[in-house]
């Protein structure tokens, strides 16, 4: 891959930051992605039709928030610029693409970034159902192998390139680990946010920064204590704006959140506080139903309201620790304002 010198220097703050470094991740990707294309179609189409599928979703847009918090952690520590180790960067990217393209399968979504998902345009192309979701699958697999073959293409030293592989297998580990309690109805609330947002959304990024920086085990530890509290405050915020946000900003209609079946933490907030067995009994009518009545899904959204300001006091309280933790770790200015706007990035967003 051709090295881009440079980048922006944190005193620009979070926005021109994660900016910068998305607009890197958005050129460089397909580039990077090419070859490995081109060597699928030497293998055959359909060899070439899973590999190109990959391309086309991964390159389709995104946020890119995950490679934005690795730079980050990676320049706070003293590391590397963010255009230094592209390879990395672009390795959790990929990672992401392999976790979405099988989650987009189990949940039967149809759209992701505004296209079909790989599983939809895999079964187009194969002619099939069945040969689409096998497809996907394989799209997935592939796509992690991707991720790996990436991270190890970054110029560092041995024995920081190891931690940062052995973060990245954690990170897989763990939210693939979160996605089995998810689907299975099983396990804690937070635990299963823990898993499977927290471990590959925040966590694992800023770990996986901090290590190609090669930061202490006592940096790594404070860094993980602040990504804990904001991991979960991301998908608390998300939750929200899945079932309140703006559906013109989210992509998202107030219900679908309901209908896919998804026990959010207003659900379990709702159910927790649920003393007569009504609202259990109403959830239970509409969660997963894509059919269910509209009055029952309406009642539904109404009682979900209810239980709305407790997962947003818990969701400020998160913050506050995050932005307890980060006064007391010891950083430059500069990659303070960065983490701080990092915080109201993940925790305040409205898309």
């Amino acid at each position: 891959m051709k090295e881009v010198v440079g980048g922006p220097p944190p005193s620009q703050g979070f926005r021109d930051f994660a900016h910068a470094v998305k607009e890197a991740i958005d050129r460089e990707l397909p580039r990077w992605l090419a070859p490995h294309v081109a060597k699928a179609k030497e293998l055959g189409g359909t060899a070439f039709a899973v590999a190109d599928a990959i391309r086309t979703f991964t390159t389709r847009g995104g946020k890119r928030i995950r490679p934005v918090l690795m730079a980050a952690a990676c320049e706070a520590y003293g590391g590397p610029r963010a255009f230094d180790i592209l390879p990395a960067l672009l390795s959790v990217e990929l990672l992401q693409g392999y976790l979405l393209i099988h989650d987009d399968w189990m949940d039967e979504d149809e759209v992701r970034r505004g296209g079909p998902t790989v599983h939809v345009a895999l079964r187009a192309q194969f002619g099939s159902a069945r040969a689409g979701e096998i497809g996907a699958v394989l799209a997935g697999d592939l796509a992690m192998g991707y991720s790996l073959t990436a991270l190890l293409e970054t110029r560092t030293t041995p024995d920081r390139l190891a931690e940062a592989t052995r973060q990245l297998a954690r990170m897989q580990v763990e939210v693939v680990a979160g996605q089995v309690l998810d689907v299975y109805h099983d396990g804690n609330v937070e635990t299963v946010h823990d898993l499977k947002t927290t471990s590959y959304t925040v966590r694992g990024p800023l770990l996986l920064g901090a290590s190609l920086a090669g930061a202490s085990a006592s940096q790594k530890a404070e860094l993980e204590a602040f990504a804990q509290p904001l991991g979960l405050a991301f998908q608390l915020r998300d939750d929200l704006l899945g079932t309140f946000g703006d559906p013109q900003k989210t992509g998202k209609s107030a219900a679908g959140d309901l209908q896919q079946g998804k026990r959010t933490a207003l659900v379990h907030e709702l159910l927790a506080a649920d003393r007569t067995g009504e609202d259990r009994a109403l959830v239970e009518r509409v969660l997963g139903v894509k059919d269910a009545p509209a009055a029952d899904v309406a009642r539904a959204l109404e009682r979900l309201a209810t239980a709305r300001p407790r997962v947003e006091a818990r969701l400020s309280a998160l913050l506050d620790e995050s932005h307890a933790h980060l006064g007391r770790m010891d950083l430059r200015a500069e990659a303070r304002n960065i983490l701080a706007g990092a915080i109201s990035a993940l925790g305040e967003r409205e898309r």
